[in-house]
């Protein structure tokens, strides 16, 4: 008898030992006119998203509880319909509503204007990594509204000072990669980045990807898209092209780069303020270096011709223009993986591509530097 009692608590023992922890998630609401209504879970790290359970907010809080074989991307949203994340820019603009990663342990959650997750070794970085950023932007309204000033002088100084933050938020998400390349979270920060952040660092992360990380929305165009950098890296030869110039003429990007002068290839629109904003200081630059061995070929990605003319002419620029004036499938930018502009590709005398996305301050001390 004692000997069957033992058996039984050992059992007993033995699945309460093994028995997977599942997570609970205790959620706070900031508002009081949610109470009656429902917090909805979603799976966003599958092609389509998929509703995994519901709970009531009552008197300001919420709870889900559940277990999860392997850690996935999820989303707390109190719209009903879904939420495609790879649809919106960042989960920062969705009101109360925070992406993050579920996996079982005890998860604190925040619905507010500033949402939050905490309480695991992931959510914990990624939440400082947030807290950084929204930092660095906290002064964005008052910067965007200077940017729209008609004295010329405070716009500019605001847009630089815009660019200069931006640049810190990319680092700062860089860093974030870097450290935690093949972490589900950096699967999200590299969609919500992916114009922003350098070849290399997309590049790092893509092949450190476990499978999981793969299936994530969007990464297959992603990983395609890393394919055609990596053919235009730097230290790989420049790639040609045949496009018209403003008169009609069809022209080779050979016929400006790669032979004999140091070229930078930059792809703009008419339409992009960052482009234009950059512009003047590109005026200022060609004017510099142009007898010294340095040329500029601009590629545009107008779609039309009487737009791109008023754009040349406006900013005063002289250097050889092409355009196919095909928008965003500019065939051109498609070779050079161009997901955003102003883009840029310095070029050497051989035609071995020197640097990208060199701007301003960069641009003038790299310059300095090899035309000396």
């Amino acid at each position: 008898m004692k000997k069957t009692i033992f058996l039984s608590l050992c059992t007993l023992f033995f699945f309460a030992c093994n028995k997977q922890p599942g997570y609970v998630i205790s959620g706070i609401v900031d508002r009081a006119d949610w109470n009656g209504k429902y917090v909805f879970l979603y799976n966003v790290g599958a092609q389509d998203v998929e509703l995994l359970d519901e709970a009531l907010v009552d008197k300001g809080v919420f709870t889900f509880k559940g277990r999860q074989d392997k850690a996935i991307l999820a989303l707390l949203s109190f719209d009903s319909n879904g939420v495609p994340l790879q649809q919106v820019d960042s989960d920062e603009n969705l009101p109360y509503a925070i992406a993050f990663i579920l996996e079982n342990g005890k998860l604190n959650v925040g619905l507010s204007e500033a949402s939050f997750v905490t309480g695991t070794p992931e959510n914990d970085a990624w939440t400082v990594l947030r807290n950084e950023i929204k930092a660095l932007r906290a002064n964005y309204e008052r910067l965007q509204e200077e940017m729209q000033s008609d004295d010329s002088e405070i716009a500019t100084r605001a847009g630089e000072r815009y660019d200069a933050t931006e640049e810190q938020v990319v680092e700062a998400v860089a860093n974030y990669i870097h450290r935690n390349p093949d972490k589900l979270s950096v699967a999200k920060l590299l969609c919500d980045f992916r114009y922003f952040l350098s070849d290399e660092t997309k590049g790092d992360a893509l092949r450190q990807a476990g499978e999981t990380f793969k299936a994530f929305p969007g990464m297959d165009e992603m990983m395609e898209h890393q394919e055609i950098l990596e053919q235009v890296a730097v230290g790989k030869k420049m790639t040609d092209f045949a496009m018209a110039d403003v008169n009609g003429n069809m022209r080779r990007l050979s016929e400006y780069a790669g032979n004999g002068q140091i070229t930078l290839i930059d792809f703009w629109a008419s339409w992009c303020p960052p482009c234009r904003r950059d512009m003047p200081h590109l005026v200022e630059v060609y004017k510099q270096f142009k007898d010294k061995g340095f040329e500029i070929v601009g590629v545009s990605l107008d779609n039309n011709q009487a737009a791109w003319e008023k754009g040349i002419t406006d900013m005063n620029i002289t250097w050889p223009q092409l355009s196919d004036l095909k928008y965003w499938q500019n065939e051109g930018a498609a070779l050079y993986g161009v997901s955003s502009i102003p883009h840029t590709v310095l070029v050497d005398k051989d035609g071995t591509i020197l640097a990208k996305n060199l701007r301003r301050k960069v641009l003038d001390a790299k310059l300095a530097e090899i035309l000396k």
